[in-house]
């Protein structure tokens, strides 16, 4: 059980810290306008042990989210649509206080499992970026240090539909998830305007948004997605979507296993969004190494 028991030490050791280095965020002042696009990856129940290493540590509990969503409910927090989000950038309208968009990437069957019952619980809509090429399939068909079968499903494209019915947007987030960044131009244009087509063509919607797999960026990405046509983009970049952010370079704020209620409304608040300085290219490049050094560790035997 090494591997399980690593991903819960990690866990603890970064909630530990988040919570350190949120005290300072608490005297800064708030910055205004600006609407605060959550962004999730899995809400579910399963065991640790049936997880993959990544998994443990992007899975939030529904019965955190379910409290996460009633804070936001009964702290007067009003909750966009992609929709109006982008109706709201367009106009060049200053949203109002406690703007709240919540996004989930990769596209987990879990989504609609769990986070969408709550979600419609609060009459809250939400947008989930989709990779194109993952739809049916199980993470163990396509990414390392994935689950175990049965536990790191996809939505399928009847699921898709049931969650679009619901009201649920989609956005894209590539056809096979790479780093964009190392991607040649030929791929590059398949990965991002490819996606949204087959998206588009598949369910009969619109794709007007996208979201950057690792938040991995450069000039060239970001304007082979303002090419593609999309209205909006997100990259995993720490802060709130201020009115002066380019529209193809949103920054978010992720909600993960180790972010304790305490945490969550230090990130409503933005005061962690000075840990920004993490997203600096030396750090990333640090964070990466060691991510690489610990995941085959925290794999382990379960």
């Amino acid at each position: 059980m090494l591997g399980p028991a690593l991903s819960t030490a990690r866990i603890v050791v970064k909630r530990l810290l988040k919570t350190a280095l949120g005290l300072p965020g608490m005297f800064l002042p708030r910055r205004e306008p600006c609407v605060r696009v959550l962004f999730y990856h899995r809400v579910n129940p399963y065991p640790v042990a049936k997880l993959g290493p990544v998994s443990r540590e992007i899975t939030v509990r529904p019965e955190e989210f379910a409290w996460q969503m009633a804070y936001l409910a009964s702290h007067g927090f009003r909750v966009l649509s992609l929709s109006e989000f982008e109706a709201l950038r367009a106009d060049n309208r200053q949203p109002s206080r406690n703007s709240i968009l919540i996004s989930f990437d990769d596209g987990y069957e879990d989504n609609l499992l769990y986070a969408a019952p709550i979600l419609k619980q609060h009459g809250f809509p939400a947008v989930v970026f989709v990779v194109a090429g993952f739809i049916g399939k199980e993470s163990s068909d396509v990414l390392p240090y994935a689950d175990e079968r049965q536990y790191g499903r996809f939505l399928s494209y009847q699921q898709i539909e049931a969650m679009l019915a619901q009201g649920i947007e989609i956005g894209s987030h590539t056809i096979s998830h790479p780093l964009l960044t190392s991607v040649d131009s030929p791929g590059l244009r398949e990965e991002i305007k490819g996606s949204r087509e087959k998206l588009e063509e598949m369910f009969g919607v619109k794709v007007t948004s996208f979201a950057y797999p690792g938040g991995d960026l450069d000039d060239r990405v970001e304007q082979s997605v303002a090419h593609a046509g999309y209205v909006t983009a997100f990259t995993t970049r720490t802060g709130a979507a201020t009115v002066t952010d380019r529209m193809t370079a949103l920054s978010r704020t992720e909600v993960s296993a180790s972010d304790s209620r305490l945490v969550f409304r230090m990130k409503l608040r933005g005061s962690l969004d000075w840990l920004v300085v993490k997203d600096s290219a030396p750090i990333r490049r640090l964070l990466s190494l060691s991510n690489r050094l610990l995941m085959p560790l925290a794999k382990g035997a379960s």
